[in-house]
């Protein structure tokens, strides 16, 4: 198999198909033209960060970073307070603009024909360690290809000619730069470079026989119009366990059972599934080996993971000898995935911790069967003083906030308790069992909210209503409906969040309710912000009901 980089510089390569961006079908020529101009202008001893919406973008400079050299390094995202606290490791740091402004430069510096081996391609992944903060993970080109060398074996046989890979998923982290980048590019398949992590971006854009690039954040909020797009061949998730539920009603939908990839940064791929009942098990991908160490957690080996030499995971596991198969039965350390998002949650208290609102915090997942994010915290006297203010819901908003500066929405905490001290046992640890005990006696007051996608000023939220949300609680008996100020209160508070606008409002104009909320309601709530007029439109609306209530809110300017 031809390796990524003698690929993309194959001269009989140079009109064979390869990416597709906006209207255009860009060849491998095409971009082995942009690799040569920007080669020249990275020095070859630099630690390149690249960060970029474009994968074709993201290819061009990887491939050139490679060719001059340079250790490539991944952020896992370009929010300024998490760039700035890996500064030290990287030297330059790219995006599509930076990139674009090079290119449109131009170098004729003459280039070396000879091409850098696999092995001398080196990439830093960033992930999160047990203590929270960003751990490097330094790999190689070589063990990427090593990985897509017993992978597509596997999928080849189920591909057709002229299928294309459709990527949802970042090609920023590891799962993403395999399926979106480096595997297209050896295998000669054709992917599409524009970022499109909603359903509603590419569904359109879906031909029979594609392949699926997704997480389990996608296949648990499938969109309704994907009923009647074409049939995919093969539809990928990894990043994280895909319940059982998202599973079988993506494969009713879409007409194909998603096919699981377990793995980490640290390892690649380990194992595959397709789910077809309870519990199904995981099987390892060819040459991989399995075990278990005295803690019952699963180790591994193979050529692409660490050579000779065992890798010891943080996953619980059951094998069965019988089969080769394993099953996994949750952490043992502190990392936690939510919507398939590897999230430290040392790293969530460390942040909280440096709030002036708070004295400790520990983050945890209340719940198994709902895997959001909850903080069990104690309050500083200028925190409780808020918490006083503005109440319970408002206070961890004001603290998701605190958190945002630094972390992804995935690692926001959605439920809040706020204690005099933190629960802790006779021995003076404070078991998993306690806190969720302080989550169990209480119902629940915000409901699931996930951005299903935003564009600047304007954002659309899908909100799940849990059956026993505490504002259904007696209004009314034996029809209970979300009241209007409760929906008047969710606007503000996350138009005030998500647009950084001021909470108090001056005016509320044209409101009106049209049909009811029920328990256990899927609605959307629109957002508009129009800042010249320092308005906001809000619409609440669903596919079962359309409209159900709507409204202007106005801020007030503030005093000068």
């Amino acid at each position: 198999m031809t390796g990524f980089i003698e690929k993309l510089h194959d001269p009989q390569n140079a009109d064979t198909a390869l990416c597709i961006e906006g209207d255009r079908l860009f060849c491998v020529g095409d971009l082995r033209s942009d690799i040569d101009r920007l080669c020249p202008t990275l020095s070859a001893s630099s630690r390149i960060a690249i960060h970029c919406q474009s994968a074709r973008l993201f290819l061009i400079a990887i491939t050139a970073a490679w060719r001059a050299g340079a250790t490539v390094i991944f952020p896992a995202t370009d929010r300024p307070a998490y760039l700035d606290g890996i500064a030290d490791q990287f030297d330059l740091y790219l995006d599509d603009t930076a990139i674009l402004a090079k290119l449109a430069k131009g170098n004729d510096a003459t280039l070396s024909t000879t091409l850098p081996a696999a092995s001398d391609c080196r990439a830093v992944f960033f992930t999160s360690g047990s203590t929270g903060d960003a751990k490097p993970i330094a790999k190689t080109l070589a063990l990427i290809e090593a990985e897509i060398t017993i992978q597509e074996p596997l999928w080849q046989p189920h591909i057709p000619n002229g299928a294309r890979i459709v990527g949802l998923v970042s090609h920023q982290h590891i799962y993403g730069l395999i399926f979106r980048i480096v595997w297209p590019v050896i295998t000669s398949r054709v992917f599409t470079a524009d970022p499109a992590p909603y359903w509603e971006m590419m569904q359109g854009d879906i031909n029979n026989g594609d392949v699926l690039i997704t997480s389990p954040a996608h296949l648990k909020n499938l969109h309704p119009d994907l009923a009647g797009v074409p049939r995919p061949s093969l539809i990928f998730s990894s990043g994280g366990p895909l319940d059982l539920a998202a599973a079988t009603e993506t494969t009713a939908m879409l007409g194909i059972s998603p096919t699981e990839i377990y793995g980490s940064t640290e390892t690649g791929g380990i194992a595959h599934r397709q789910q077809t009942g309870d519990n199904c098990p995981w099987h390892p991908l060819p040459g991989v080996d399995i075990g278990l160490n005295d803690a019952r957690c699963l180790r591994v080996r193979a050529a692409h993971i660490a050579g000779d030499d065992w890798y010891q995971t943080e996953d619980i596991a059951k094998i069965n000898d019988a089969t080769g198969t394993f099953t996994l039965h949750g952490r043992a350390d502190r990392v936690v995935k939510v919507e398939g998002k590897r999230i430290s949650l040392g790293a969530v208290e460390r942040h909280l911790r440096q709030s002036d609102m708070i004295e400790d915090a520990i983050a945890l997942i209340p719940d198994e069967n709902d895997r959001r994010l909850g903080v069990v915290a104690v309050l500083s006297p200028a925190g409780r003083d808020m918490l006083a203010d503005i109440g319970r819901f408002r206070m961890g908003r004001q603290l998701r906030r605190e958190i945002a500066k630094f972390e992804d929405d995935a690692a926001l905490p959605q439920r809040w308790r706020f204690v005099d001290r933190l629960p802790s046992d006779s021995q003076g640890k404070r078991p998993l069992h306690l806190l969720r005990a302080l989550f169990a006696d209480m119902e629940p007051v915000t409901p699931e909210i996930v951005i299903q996608n935003r564009d600047d000023d304007r954002v659309n939220l899908a909100l799940r209503l849990p059956k026993d949300l505490l504002y259904f609680r007696g209004h009314f008996p034996g029809m209970p409906i979300l009241p209007g100020v409760v929906q008047l209160h969710w606007a503000v508070d996350q138009a005030a969040t998500l647009f950084d606008v001021p909470v108090t409002i001056g005016e509320v104009t044209q409101l009106k309710y049209r049909k009811p909320i029920a328990p256990g309601s899927k609605l959307m709530l629109e957002l508009d912000c129009n800042r010249e007029n320092r308005k906001i439109k809000f619409r609440y609306h669903s596919d079962a009901e359309g409209d159900h209530s709507s409204g202007i809110l106005k801020w007030r300017e503030a005093p000068s």
